[in-house]
Formats: C-alpha cells, structure tokens, sequence
C-alpha cells in the first residue's frame, strides 16, 4: 500500500494539533475519514506513528521523526506546485534570441529590456546568427525569436511556418568624429562626405548593406573611398571616434553611446532599414507566448506569417 501527499497532509494536521477533531475540521473532512487516512499510513509504512490514548493523542518517536520528513516534502510539492504555474505562465524558464549583427539596437534592447522588467525570473539567452541562416535555426529549435533588420523585403526570411512582425523602420546617418568639421552641423548632404574615408561592414556579411551604403554615396556624385572593413557596428564607431574614417549607420546607433561619435542626419530620404522580429508558429514555450504579447504583435504578427506564406506559392 501507497500513500500520497494527501496521507502526509493529514497526519501532519493530527500532529500539530494533536487532536483528530480539530485536525479533521482544519482540513475541512469529517474526522472518521481523517482517522481512516492515518491508519492508512501507518499500515502503509509498517509503523505506529501516533500514541492514542484515552483522554489525548501524541506522537510516537517514529511518528515525531516522520513529522519532519512530512513537512519537508509537502514543502517541497508546494515549492514543485509553484514553479509548475509559474512556468506554465511563462514566468520562468528561458527565452533564445538569435540576432545578427545588422540588427538596429534600439528597438532589439528595447523589447528585451522590457520584457527583463516584466519577467525577471526568465533566463534570456541571445546568440548571434549570420543573416542568411534565420529560418534554420527557428525551424531546428536553436532559437526561440530572431531579431533582424533588412533594407530589402522581409518576406525573403520567411520558412514555412515562419511567423514576421515589423518593429520599427528607420534611416541612416552619418557618423563623424566628436571633433569632426560637421560633427556641430544638423543635417549634411551626402555629397559633403565625398573626399571621407569610409569604414564599411563587410560585405560577406551583409551585401544588401554594403549595395545600400555604396547607393547613398551615388546619390551624392561619388563612390566612397574605403579605408576598412569591419565586421561589427560597434567597431565601426570606434575607428570613427578615433577620427580615421566616416561611416553610415542606422540611427538606432546613437543609443550605443559611443564616446568621440557624433550622428548626423542626411539631408533627401534615403533607403529604410526595418527592424523585424521572427519565431516558428509551432513554438509553444509559454516564455515566447509572453514575449509576443508583450510586444503587442500578435494579430498582425498572424496576418504577416500568412502573407509570407502565401508569396511562396
């Protein structure tokens, strides 16, 4: 014979209070089921756990070693009970972000800061994804979201399955040198930026960016004169704060703070860069279902995943 939490429950009620009435009324049963359920217990475990006496009751050396064992597991089903909620509420367990490393910071830091306030208790682990390999890693569970940003249609990084939802969309600005001549100015025009050195990402990361960034200088009469390649935003701004080059960035790029970096809008409108996120549709993580409600994408999160789908025929 077994017995189960609803045995320990019992018996520890009889010996806190050391009388079947009072025990059987706190847990709201009728007292001869309570007493059925500690003998159940005792014959379950092959031991006397109780003293019963005429005028009172009182634990047997047995039954005062149980109690400690009793309460620790009930505590520990409790603690086990909580988590369970808590996780199925999406209030713990963890969150895989993918990015890649044109994502614009802003709306990426903001979503995560936000969600971070709200679910504190929720592991956030990101990693970086080369731009050509986002369904992979969503269809494959690598990743629970991706965060990306495209000048192109974003359509294209859409797999079956796949669901999209735009976050922001913004343009580029110049990056300049704190000292630089038109690090004061409050908008330049491209041309202005002809006889600069340029520090580029590098193509093999992003062609669409480096297609876009050498189409702005045409706009303005010129083709940049590149002096580096890098392969990362942020060691882009260090080689512009060290006054060796310009570049042209998103202008989500002020909220890196880069110290020596002044942002300078361009004059004309420019190629958009929309920021976007991702996630497989047959995901079911509770954390992921809040992240999505979170950002208040759900609908038209929906209606983009259809559209995606339905332009593949």
């Amino acid at each position: 014979m077994s017995f189960d939490l609803r045995h320990l429950e019992g018996f520890v009620a009889v010996a806190e209070e050391l009388h079947f009435g009072r025990a059987a009324e706190r847990l709201h049963l009728a007292q001869p089921a309570l007493s059925q359920q500690i003998l159940r217990l005792e014959a379950s475990l092959g031991v006397d756990l109780l003293i019963r006496e005429r005028r009172r009751t009182r634990l047997s050396d047995a039954g005062k070693a149980f109690l400690v064992e009793a309460r620790r597991t009930l505590a520990h089903a409790a603690q086990a009970r909580a988590v369970a909620v808590r996780a199925g509420r999406g209030e713990l367990g963890s969150l895989r972000v993918g990015y890649v490393s044109t994502t614009s910071s802003a709306p990426f830091l903001a979503a995560l800061a936000a969600f971070q306030r709200t679910h504190p208790d929720v592991q956030v682990e990101l990693r970086e994804l080369p731009l050509g390999s986002l369904a992979g890693p969503l269809r494959d569970d690598v990743v629970d979201v991706a965060f990306i940003a495209r000048l192109g249609p974003l359509d294209v990084c859409l797999d079956e399955g796949a669901v999209l939802c735009e976050l922001s969309a913004e343009r580029f600005v110049a990056a300049v040198s704190a000292d630089h001549p038109l690090a004061a100015r409050p908008a330049v025009e491209v041309g202005e930026l002809a006889e600069e050195a340029f520090v580029l990402l590098a193509p093999d990361i992003c062609q669409e960016w480096d297609d876009a960034v050498h189409g702005i200088c045409a706009t303005g009469g010129f083709t940049p004169r590149v002096s580096h390649y890098v392969r990362e935003l942020s060691t882009q701004l260090i080689i512009v704060a060290a006054g060796l080059a310009v570049a042209l960035v998103p202008a989500s790029a002020r909220a890196m703070r880069a110290d020596g970096v002044a942002f300078v809008p361009l004059e004309g409108a420019g190629p958009s860069i929309t920021s976007a996120v991702l996630w497989r549709a047959g995901n079911e993580s509770p954390v992921l279902r809040e992240f999505v409600e979170g950002l208040g994408v759900g609908s038209a999160a929906a209606h983009a995943s259809t559209a995606g789908q339905d332009s593949r025929g």
